[in-house]
């Protein structure tokens, strides 16, 4: 809907939340008006699980008297496409009678010579099969030192569970099993189930699992995914890594899938098998090989899980969204995914969630990354999954207010859409009816919150974000790093996100917004002609978190925009460690920044200067039919007096979504901004 004066005072549905509803009551058309009169904008729902799987067919058939009722009072809606977490099993259907699409991970075993010997090895009860075996010579410059010749390595002969060799002095003997990804792992540390999962890099299981929940919904409703407004898939992700530092395996598992050494040459044009302890074990020279192998990883998954799945529902007419496990951290983005971003923008329309639902503890890491990939795939916008799951305690202390709180950050940051575990009292409306549909938020608290992020969609729908600040996204840093390990991440692959983390709260409390920009996006900016720019923002400073390893062609790239006269700073150390195999990075230019430069140089290039007797207002910009606007959140716990200054304006006509207030103000005008709110400033000749 286009922006009017008229629509604000009346924002659409919309951008209005949609509270995640599983179960339906018998009376299902009351809970449907009482969703109506709680000023929501729909629903994210599902067929009902009951009699799984037996029942689903019947089950869609009530779903479809559902979607009827949905529409009659204009309430769209999502699809959820799991009975249970996370997505992918089918409620344990797609494993059943398959357990090759089980996901599964790859271990080493190492046994060393020093002097003559005879190795065996017996496969395991708990694992598959041997899928590689070799040995190599060892280089022992000392006695107290050796290193493996990787270039020497001669094959083994194996078979799925023996495999033997004969061992000369100073050789050192691998073998690789495959084994399921389960103990320890995301199966069993969720709030769902003790379930084993499919392998999602295995395009038969995501096959599968499209077979038995989308297919039998689009025979039975054949215009069903072209009148969802999306489709919801929960946190799909890979099971190798281990979820709790109280607990040790004794398998390291490395992401498996039967034919992922051959597609490593095919994509690589070199073979794995020689450098494959390098994933385990290895100095410097690991990191080029790893970076390759959890790139891979991640288009595969890309392939088999998020674009397979987003090529099935856009041939039906319907978006796929969702999202995606650990958002937050780089480390986890390749732990459970490889690279995050190469899967999520396979998607539709991207999507996250948020755990920790107020300001203190929320990491804005949670939002800025997922926006890699919206700003990528040239979405309007992403979905949230509001779930105050973490830090309830403190979530409790004043749910309201921390709800509209990390409802202007999400916004200023990207989603467009809200779907909210955080539910209603919905026992208001009908309490003879919906007894048991009780929630936090009263009918009047509901209605506040869909006015106030309705309006505030709508101020923002379309628009994405305008700076020429961007921070690196170091991946292959922490790709380079990752190493299989038998307890949950402690070591060096989150080195990237120490850096990055702190950094990034601390430039957007100081009210500069910017966008990550990873290897790719500094590529295409060093090849502009003329002006350098990053999905259409003119690039004018580049900040890089203090990282050991960056790819040679984003070096290069970084180089080529300073001599461009982009501003490009490099935080505590310069990457001394490229990412070609077999050769030695060659890094000048740049001399090491600190980041209280950075954050002052990121400063000044903001046009809008904002006085305010508040800590911390977090700002961004954005253009609306050629005006300028500008998004403000106060993220004090007291109401703020503001004043702005712009050298090109002399005047604002504010927007203040929680009141609907429409204002206008001289450059220099004081005004207050409550407590936790946004003010949107439409920059006025």
């Amino acid at each position: 809907m286009p922006f009017s004066v008229e629509s604000w005072n009346n924002p659409p549905k919309e951008y209005r939340v949609k509270p995640i509803i599983h179960n339906w009551p018998n009376d299902a058309e009351v809970l449907m008006d009482a969703v109506n009169d709680f000023g929501f904008g729909g629903v994210v729902t599902n067929p009902s699980h009951k009699n799984w799987y037996e029942g689903y067919r019947d089950n869609v058939k009530e779903f479809a008297k559902h979607v009827e009722e949905l529409e009659k009072r204009d309430l769209s809606f999502w699809f959820y496409d799991e009975k249970g977490y996370p997505s992918g099993q089918a409620g344990g259907e797609v494993l059943k009678g398959h357990p090759e699409l089980e996901a599964k991970g790859f271990y080493m075993r190492r046994m060393v010579a020093y002097a003559p010997r005879h190795a065996k090895f017996h496969l395991d009860d708990e694992s598959d099969k041997i899928v590689w075996a070799a040995k190599y010579p060892l280089n022992c410059p000392r006695i107290d030192d050796s290193y493996v010749l990787y270039e020497q390595m001669q094959p083994v002969p194996f078979t799925d569970t023996f495999c033997e060799t004969d061992l000369n002095e100073r050789e050192v003997f691998f073998v690789f099993c495959a084994k399921p990804a389960y103990e320890g792992s995301h199966c069993t540390h969720n709030v769902s189930s003790f379930s084993r999962y499919i392998n999602v890099m295995d395009k038969r299981a995501v096959r599968r699992f499209i077979d038995l929940i989308y297919e039998p919904l689009a025979e039975i409703i054949p215009d069903l995914f072209s009148r969802t407004q999306a489709v919801f898939t929960d946190e799909p992700s890979l099971q190798v890594g281990y979820m709790r530092s109280y607990e040790s395996w004794p398998y390291a598992l490395a992401p498996w899938v039967d034919g992922l050494f051959e597609r490593y040459e095919q994509e690589y044009g070199t073979s794995l098998l020689p450098y494959l302890p390098l994933l385990f074990e290895g100095r410097a020279d690991a990191y080029p090989i790893r970076i390759n192998f959890y790139q891979l990883v991640g288009k595969l998954i890309a392939e088999a899980y998020s674009g397979q799945i987003a090529d099935w529902c856009r041939d039906h007419g319907g978006v796929f969204s969702g999202h995606y496990l650990c958002e937050e951290t780089i480390a986890h983005h390749v732990l459970s995914y490889g690279s995050f971003v190469e899967v999520v923008r396979r998607c539709g329309y991207p999507g996250l969630d948020v755990l920790f639902c107020y300001p203190e503890d929320f990491d804005y890491n949670n939002v800025k990354y997922t926006q890699i990939a919206a700003r990528k795939m040239g979405a309007d916008g992403m979905m949230v999954e509001f779930c105050p799951f973490a830090g309830k305690e403190n979530f409790n202390k004043a749910p309201m207010e921390n709800t509209l709180a990390m409802m202007g950050i999400l916004m200023m940051h990207g989603v467009r859409r809200v779907n909210s575990y955080f539910s209603s009292n919905f026992v208001e409306y009908a309490p003879d009816v919906l007894t048991d549909r009780k929630g936090a938020m009263h009918r009047e608290e509901a209605q506040l919150l869909n006015t106030y992020v309705g309006r505030m969609g709508l101020m923002l729908g379309g628009l994405q974000n305008r700076t020429n600040v961007f921070v690196y996204y170091g991946l292959e840093d922490t790709q380079g790093k990752m190493k299989p390990q038998t307890t949950q991440l402690n070591g060096r692959e989150q080195d990237a996100d120490r850096a990055t983390m702190p950094f990034a709260r601390r430039l957007l409390n100081s009210g500069v917004d910017f966008y990550y920009a990873d290897r790719e996006d500094v590529v295409a900016a060093a090849s502009c002609d003329g002006t350098p720019v990053i999905s259409g923002n003119e690039v004018k400073l580049i900040i890089v978190p203090a990282l050991d390893i960056m790819h040679d062609d984003a070096f290069a790239a970084l180089q080529t925009l300073k001599n461009k006269g982009v501003e490009v700073l490099f935080l505590q150390k310069v990457p001394q460690f490229g990412t070609t195999i077999g050769e030695t990075a060659v890094r000048e230019g740049f001399v090491p920044s600190h980041e209280d430069a950075a954050i002052a140089k990121a400063c000044a290039l903001l046009d809008l200067t904002v006085n305010t007797t508040a800590k911390t207002i977090m700002k961004a910009r954005f253009m609306r039919d050629g005006k300028e606007i500008w998004m403000l959140e106060n993220l004090d716990k007291e109401a703020a007096t503001i004043s702005l200054a712009h050298g090109q304006y002399n005047a604002t006509t504010l927007y203040f979504p929680e009141s609907g207030d429409i204002s206008s103000v001289k450059m220099g005008e004081d005004f207050t901004l409550p407590s936790y709110r946004v003010v949107f400033a439409m920059m006025d000749t």
